[in-house]
């Protein structure tokens, strides 16, 4: 089973590759997977749009991240 820090580089991965159409990507991945029965594979795709999610969401409000965890400059 794939590990978190697999799911945070593929999701890191996507969103060089397809910018702001990453999620999209990932959702269609997901839901082709759950239409083909491949259920363990579903349930990674969704865990990687979750990953995207966030960080493009963090991205909106200008947060840097550094791994799972949010640094926040000081001003």
């Amino acid at each position: 089973m794939p590990d978190e820090a697999d799911e945070d580089a593929l999701a890191r991965d996507m969103i060089e590759v397809h910018g702001v159409e990453a999620a999209g990507v990932a959702r269609a991945n997901a839901r082709t997977a759950a239409l083909a029965g491949a259920v363990a594979s579903a349930k990674r795709w969704i865990r990687v749009l979750e990953v995207v999610q966030r960080r493009s969401a963090e991205q909106a409000s200008g947060k840097h991240t550094s791994g799972r965890y949010t640094v926040q400059e000081e001003s």
